[in-house]
């Protein structure tokens, strides 16, 4: 597609996504314009008569392809925003959503009250809630344990890149490495862990495919880390201290069942856009 202006290339990209069921068509469109074109809706309408570079446009239609086969735009695009701070994530890393933004938020909220507090962000992926957490509290001290290696990489990669001291990423897995942390240690614990029921993962939009299974798949019942972190982890958060969680749209009540079944106290919730009970968060 040599010789196409700015505008013609952004609408066949929205038709194209369009024809091909790609929801959100215009939005998709918008960031992969300003991605590849550094051109966003008001250069658009103010130079949208300007030629595109034809090596751009060539990258560009790939990527387009790309998303048409259902590839997700944060994965193409490689970079994506949470909490007003750039991640970098790409295939083996879960993609940060707005949802978590309430957890990070609560987190946020709770250790800003406190004085140098110590914070674990278990089954940290990415890093979003961790770091987001370390630049809004920069006092306090966390560590984000993430067990795939693949996420580990983009884990470091933007702990560096937001320029977060307070962060000490550590590779572990959540079901066995609670020994390797002294009794009463952290202030809050906080996870957003894989809670998926098995049997539902593959009925998931075709995005999801692209993400890592183990960032999805929370066991038969959907709360499997849930029930190891609520018990395995207890004892590592001081009396009085916080645990967060963000849950699936069902899961709430069976969370909030165990964490009475551990001793846990004063249960609460935070709503998400559509309603649903989104954050759990008690204390020990």
């Amino acid at each position: 597609m040599e010789n196409f202006t700015l505008t013609q290339l952004y609408r066949h990209s929205k038709s194209l996504l369009e024809k091909n069921d790609i929801p959100d068509a215009d939005f998709d469109s918008l960031c992969l314009m300003e991605h590849f074109f550094n051109a966003d809706r008001s250069t658009l309408i103010i130079h949208g008569d300007r030629l595109a570079d034809s090596e751009l446009c060539r990258r560009f239609l790939i990527a387009l392809n790309e998303r048409i086969s259902g590839r997700p735009l944060q994965y193409i695009i490689g970079k994506w925003n949470f909490m007003g701070l750039d991640f970098f994530v790409g295939e083996g890393v879960l993609i940060p959503r707005s949802d978590t933004e309430i957890t990070a938020e609560k987190v946020i909220a709770l250790a800003q009250k406190m004085k140098s507090p110590k914070i674990i962000d278990l089954c940290s992926g990415s890093g979003a809630i961790a770091v987001s957490v370390a630049k809004f509290v920069p006092d306090a001290q966390i560590v984000a344990l993430e067990l795939s290696e693949d996420a580990f990489v983009y884990l470091q990669k933007n702990i560096k890149f937001n320029s977060v001291k307070n962060v000490t990423p550590v590779l572990g897995d959540v079901t066995k490495n609670y020994s390797d942390f002294s009794d009463e240690t952290f202030d809050i614990i906080v996870s957003n862990p894989p809670y998926i029921k098995t049997n539902q993962i593959d009925t998931l939009q075709p995005e999801l495919a692209f993400e890592p299974r183990m960032a999805l798949d929370g066991g038969d019942d959907g709360i499997f880390f849930y029930k190891i972190i609520s018990k395995k982890w207890k004892s590592k958060l001081k009396i009085g201290g916080f645990i967060v969680y963000e849950t699936g749209e069902d899961e709430h009540e069976p969370v909030k069942d165990d964490l009475i079944a551990n001793g846990y106290s004063n249960i609460s919730y935070l709503l998400d856009l559509q309603g649903f009970k989104r954050t759990t968060f008690a204390n020990r």
